[in-house]
């Protein structure tokens, strides 16, 4: 901070003179993120309505009223239009919300997750003192039923199932975890942080896709992202509960807000209104046949990188893909090096032990995809004349 003010002119230029290398998810190189240029009209709202904290309820009763129709249409998506929850920070949050609710319910500490489990729910867990129990996954890369069976013990309260894994977009077995939670009295929380908003459009596009949302009977909650697919601006995160009861345990009474008293189920007391009301307004401006547009456009052009990458002796896609999340391997070269060497294109790509991962989201098109064919075509090239 300056001691004497500066003018407005400059401060912008030191802040755009400091950000001048970062890289913006509207580009069509950052191919590595789930997160996506917010649409201008959810630009619009947030700025609008920056000042709005839903934190304090009471004094913005209107913003409260447009969370309720939001939770009420993500549950409608995900087949449980009377769902229970809140638009918060993100699926961290969101996943931590259900993990803290019912270790407060059961009492015990101990979860099971896959080995494809986001990294947030084992920050969970060491906040909260929970155990982890990690189960291995299938060759599909899904969780292993059997596996997760045997790893259920007096402690386990809450079994976690993916849909849509950080990795490569795969769905855990959700039916089968649901059928095993209820045999043995467990809470099943569903990360859907990404295919929250993909999986309801794929399978309305026909696509043979598995169920994983709240039709289950056993689903107990869902994270669900509307700052990722959902083209709205960070932070805003969503998470769902089968119904109200679930929170019980982690609702806190506020007395001394502006608007009076008030109860929170979230874990941050202050939270974006602007949020809340830019995902009103992109779920009711593209409603359900612009989001089902915009995935049918994204699994097009990953269709079109499958089998662009099928003409290659050298690469191949190390599955095939869920939904629009692609991962890349090399029978010959080393992943890193390649890796390294389209970062240095100017390519942002995200590298796992085996693959680089391309998500497919609305700014990667078939003109992007060409470009990186071309591109990873003379990595390949350079990496060959140095071995």
């Amino acid at each position: 901070m300056n001691r004497s003010s500066l003018p407005k002119n400059e401060v912008l230029e030191l802040i755009h003179s400091t950000l001048k290398h970062d890289k913006s998810y509207k580009n069509g190189n950052v191919i590595s993120t789930m997160c996506t240029y917010p649409d201008t009209f959810a630009q619009q709202l947030f700025s609008t309505f920056i000042d709005r904290n839903i934190g304090d309820a009471n004094l913005f009763p209107g913003v409260v009223e447009l969370e309720n129709e939001v939770i009420s249409s993500l549950g409608e998506l995900l087949h449980n239009p009377d769902a229970y929850g809140n638009i918060v920070t993100g699926g961290t949050e969101a996943n931590f919300l259900a993990l803290w609710a019912y270790r407060e319910l059961s009492g015990k500490h101990t979860i099971i997750v896959p080995e494809t489990a986001h990294f947030s729910l084992y920050k969970s867990a060491n906040i909260l003192n929970l155990k982890t129990k990690t189960v291995k996954v299938t060759e599909q890369r899904q969780m292993d039923i059997a596996e997760t069976e045997k790893a259920i013990d007096d402690d386990t309260f809450c079994i976690v199932g993916i849909a849509g894994t950080t990795e490569l977009g795969v769905i855990d077995p959700i039916s089968e975890l649901s059928a095993l939670c209820l045999k043995y009295n467990l809470y099943l929380h569903i990360d859907a942080a990404f295919g929250g908003f993909v999986i309801p459009f794929m399978k309305d596009l026909g696509y043979d896709i598995i169920d994983f949302d709240f039709s289950l009977p056993g689903v107990s909650s869902i994270t669900i992202d509307p700052h990722k697919m959902g083209l709205c601006p960070i932070p805003a995160g969503g998470i769902l509960f089968r119904n109200e009861e679930l929170t019980k345990k982690i609702k806190w009474s506020v007395s001394y807000l502006s608007g009076g008293h008030t109860a929170q189920t979230t874990f941050v007391s202050s939270r974006s209104g602007a949020a809340v009301i830019a995902v009103w307004g992109m779920l009711n401006y593209l409603g359900y046949e612009g989001y089902n547009d915009i995935i049918k456009r994204c699994m097009h052009v990953t269709d079109y990188l499958v089998a662009e990458l099928d003409k290659f002796d050298e690469l191949y896609p190390i599955q095939h893909p869920t939904m629009n999340i692609v991962g890349v391997a090399s029978n010959k070269s080393n992943i890193v090096l390649i890796a390294e060497a389209m970062r240095d294109k100017g390519w942002a790509i995200s590298l796992f032990t085996e693959h680089l991962r391309i998500v497919l989201r609305q700014s990667v098109t078939k003109k992007v995809i060409n470009k990186f064919i071309h591109d990873i075509k003379e990595v390949l090239t350079c990496i060959q004349a140095k071995i």
